[in-house]
Parts: structure tokens; C-alpha cells; sequence
């Protein structure tokens, strides 16, 4: 996370520089001191009325070149009344704002009180209680020893979020500083209202040592949410395993999740254990839950309920202490109705039930997710030692990767920037450069216009081709190429047949 500091330049710092008492304005004195060392960014604020204008270049340079440790270094000037509280209020969150546009992942701010007027302080107070939280910092000279020194300044007080009127829930506050330092939170990359107000639900249930069922359509980052979940609970030093529901194979199904003995089938010669007793203690995260087989959900069942699992071959019973947190983009009710999953064991995993909402509705977060995966681009180019040019994204790419619906989600999102990233030679990715390695048609196929006539023929089964080859390619994408999940994406009832046609239209896995 980057660590932002942000002061105002205050009259008394230039007037100290000009006296040449470099080492004891307050500002220069928190910059030598061992708290600014550690931040990534100094922004300074500067008022053009100030009455020792004409020192403030000079100042600058001085920090520049003397003081600063290697952190990127901003200038930030208005032209206010000293005592307009609005107006400083409104400069300084100005200020703000852009850090964060020009930062996709989150930051930490850090306020200087002690350099600037008292009302810009005092917006600082606020701005770390309420709208932008983060830590104070003040600079002060010891009545002991003369010497000036800087420390964590603790406000024993939050603000009312009645006195001001954009000011976000504190409760949403207080949880984002303390999940926003956990990197399973940090990874998911966000910045609307609704994906904060989940993960703040994601993080008041981890503690609970119950199950939490996770839906979402494919893409969303549901095992990203599991993992979080699980770091922030008290099973944090135990096991997290992750089972694809739809990958386990009915015949080995048994043995997998509950082990088996010596000598259970020909060629057993040892026990094993399974997933459930290897992740003893920890946390079991089954993606797909809609796709166990009834016998399974019977056997899942009896683990939630007693915590024991009964092992293949000689039927001897372990106990297991497991918390399942499980996923599907099915519709688990309907699957109840219909009797494909067992309504008992719906009402076991429907304890915590987080709802992730799909990419085309999480507002722009699509252009900041978008630009954390390019910035990660970048980098690992940049660790191979080759020589490249950073790439950047278009302004109407960025807009086309806005309004864009992502069918495939995030891990669409993903793979489409991968592929234009790969391939750019300018680098700079357009907007047709995202249309062109999309694998998802924009014109979907049902939509498309039907021309036939007698004086044009067409080879229907050509076409067939053509469209199965289309979807198969964007179902294995969907899949990371696992072809069991695939062939239940499509229709087809076994993987067989999947691979059948995948021969027959010309795609190689």
C-alpha cells in the first residue's frame, strides 16, 4: 500500500528557511525525522497569498535537493483566504482525489498539523476522522531539551457524520482501516460503494466461525473473497484448500474429499488422508458446490452437522474440523426444487451469504482494475531485463473497457488486456486494440442477420462450426481450459464429447 504524505506550506517554515534555520521549521524538522523516511510520496500544499511567497521556490529546491529520501515529490498550489474553511477544505480534498485517481490501489495518508494555519489543521482533523481517514502526524520542540521533535498526534475523538454531508458511514470507516491493511483485501482491486460495503461484510463474518456461501457468475473473484475471509479469522495459521466441485470425478469423489485405507482398490498401498483431514484445523473453500453429486452432499452433510468424515475401504470415521466456505454461480434454489441439490444441506452452507455483483455493475471499477493489471504488466516485462516501452491505455479504450457489459468478468477483463498487452507494438493500447483480442463476439450471435436466399447458398454445417468453435474457445477461457467444467458450460453431458467436437472444428488444448 502507498504511503502518501500531504502538508501545507506554512509562513513560519519559509520564514525559518530564510533566517537559515534549516533544521528547526516544523516541516523541514518532520522530514529528517525517521516517520517521513517511510513514505512513498510527498505532497505539499501552498497558498499563493502567503506573506513569504518570495521564499517558496528557493524552499522548494532545498527540499528537493537536500531533503527528500527518493520519494516522488508534488507541489500543490491555490489561491485562498486564510481563514475560508470551505475553501481550504474543498483545495485540499482536491488534492486528494487526484492521488487517488492516479493511484489504483489503495493508499495510506498521512497529515502534517503542525506546518500551516490552524484552519488547515483543522481540516486535516476532520479529513482523518471521516471522508479520508489516515494518520496524524505533529511537530513540536521539547520543553525538556529544546529540541524539536515529531510523534503520532491521537485525536480521542471521531466526527459526526451528521455535521457533514458526504461523509460516509464511520462504521464503513472503521472496518476499511482495518481490512485494508490484510493483502487478501488489498487484492481486490475497488473503488465502488457497493464492493466496499461487501467486503466490510466479508470481514464482520470471519471472525464467526461459520459457513458462508459465496454467489456470484463466473469471474466475479468469489475464491479471492474466500481467501480474504479466511485470513481474517481465527483459522488464519491453518490450511486453506480450494476444491473445484465440477473437476472431481464421481468414481474418486469419495476417496478425494474423505480418504481412504490401505487397500481400498487395487493399487492402494498406503492410507490417505483426504482434503478434509489434510485441512484439519483450516479452511475448505468448494467452488462450484452445485455440481456435487446428491451422495456427496449427503457425505458434506454429515461433516457440517458432526464433523466427521468416513473413509473409503474400511468405513472408519475421523473427525474433521473444517469450515466450508462455498461458491456457485447456479441458482441453488432452483436446484433444490428440482431435487438436484439436497435442501438440508442448502440450509447448512445459506448461513453468511455474500453476493458479488458482476463486473458491468460495479460502476469504474473496470478502468481502475483494468489499469492495476496493465501496471502489473509493465512490471514483470520490466523484470525480464528487456527494454520496453511502458504501455498505457488509450482515453477511448478506457472508455470502451467502461461500458463494455464483460460477460466473462474480471477474468475476462484479465486475459483481453493480456492479449492486447502482448501484442503491442506502440505502446499504446486503443480501443481497437480491446475489440480485437475480446473473444467474446460484441455482436452476439443470436442478434446477428440471417441472409439466405435462393442465388446465395450457404453451408449451414460450415457455420455450425464456426459458432461451436466461438463459444467453446470462450468457455475454456471462462474454465483456465478444464474441460469437464467446460462441457457442463455448454450442454454437453461428459467431457468426451466436448473433446470430440473440439477435434472436429480444429482447437488444440
Amino acid at each position: 500500500m502507498k504511503k502518501i504524505f500531504i502538508s501545507w506550506i506554512g509562513d513560519s517554515d519559509l520564514s525559518y528557511y530564510s533566517k537559515n534555520i534549516n533544521d528547526k521549521g516544523m516541516l523541514i524538522a518532520f522530514m529528517k525525522s525517521e516517520h517521513f523516511s517511510i513514505m512513498d510520496e510527498c505532497h505539499l500544499l501552498y497558498n499563493k497569498n502567503s506573506g513569504a511567497a518570495k521564499d517558496k521556490v528557493r524552499f522548494i529546491n532545498f527540499i528537493k535537493d537536500k531533503i527528500l529520501k527518493g520519494q516522488n515529490f508534488y507541489i500543490h498550489e491555490f489561491d485562498i483566504a486564510f481563514n475560508d474553511y470551505r475553501h481550504i477544505y474543498k483545495s485540499a480534498a482536491s488534492v486528494i482525489e487526484s492521488i487517488k485517481i492516479e493511484n489504483s490501489s489503495k493508499i495510506n495518508l498521512f497529515y502534517h498539523l503542525s506546518s500551516g494555519t490552524p484552519q488547515a489543521a483543522a481540516v486535516w482533523v476532520v479529513f482523518s476522522k471521516s471522508k479520508y481517514p489516515g494518520t496524524l502526524y505533529m511537530t513540536y520542540k521539547d520543553k525538556n531539551d529544546s529540541i524539536i521533535k515529531s510523534k503520532v498526534a491521537d485525536i480521542p475523538f471521531d466526527v459526526d457524520e451528521s455535521y457533514i454531508q458526504y461523509l460516509e458511514k464511520k462504521s464503513d470507516m472503521e472496518f476499511l482501516k482495518m481490512w485494508s491493511d490484510i493483502p487478501e483485501y488489498e487484492s481486490i482491486i475497488h473503488e465502488s460503494a457497493t464492493m466496499r460495503l461487501i467486503l466490510n461484510k466479508a470481514f464482520k463474518v470471519a471472525p464467526h466461525d461459520i459457513p458462508v456461501l459465496i454467489l456470484g457468475e463466473t469471474g466475479t473473484g468469489k475464491e479471492l473473497f474466500a481467501m480474504a475471509i479466511h485470513k481474517s479469522s481465527k483459522r488464519i495459521d491453518k490450511p486453506f484448500i480450494t476444491i473445484n466441485c465440477s473437476a472431481i470425478h464421481e468414481e474418486t469423489s469419495n476417496a478425494t474429499l474423505f480418504g481412504w485405507s490401505k487397500g481400498a482398490w487395487t493399487g492402494s498401498h498406503l492410507d490417505g488422508k483426504g482434503y478434509f483431514l489434510d485441512c484439519d484445523g483450516g479452511t475448505i473453500f468448494l467452488d462450484e458446490i452445485g455440481d456435487l453429486s446428491l451422495d456427496i452432499q449427503t457425505k458434506l452433510l454429515r461433516v457440517l452437522q458432526y464433523g466427521e468424515v468416513q473413509r473409503v475401504g474400511d468405513g472408519k470415521t475421523f473427525h474433521a474440523d473444517v469450515r466450508i466456505i462455498a461458491a456457485t454461480n447456479r441458482d441453488l434454489r432452483q436446484m433444490v426444487i428440482d431435487g438436484k441439490f439436497r435442501e438440508d444441506l442448502f440450509y447448512r452452507i445459506n448461513v453468511a451469504v455474500l453476493k458479488l455483483p458482476p463486473l458491468r455493475e460495479r460502476g469504474t471499477d473496470s478502468i481502475i482494475i483494468a489499469e492495476h493489471f496493465l501496471e502489473i504488466m509493465n512490471d514483470e516485462y520490466k523484470t525480464i531485463g528487456n527494454k520496453y516501452i511502458t504501455v498505457k491505455f488509450s482515453d477511448p479504450a478506457k472508455k470502451f473497457i467502461e461500458n463494455y457489459r464483460w460477460p466473462g468478468n474480471i477474468r475476462e477483463l484479465y486475459h483481453t488486456i493480456q492479449r492486447a498487452y502482448v501484442w503491442n507494438e506502440t505502446g499504446l493500447i486503443t480501443e481497437e486494440d480491446i475489440k480485437t483480442h475480446l473473444l467474446e463476439p460484441l455482436q452476439r450471435a443470436d442478434n446477428e442477420n440471417i441472409s439466405l436466399s435462393k442465388e446465395t447458398p450457404i453451408n449451414l454445417e460450415e457455420i455450425s462450426d464456426r459458432l461451436k468453435k466461438k463459444y467453446i474457445v470462450i468457455a475454456l477461457e471462462l474454465t483456465n481450459n478444464n474441460k469437464t467444467e467446460t462441457a457442463k458450460l455448454l450442454g454437453y453431458k461428459s467431457y468426451q464429447t466436448l473433446t470430440n467436437i473440439m477435434k472436429k472444428v480444429g482447437i488444440e488444448l
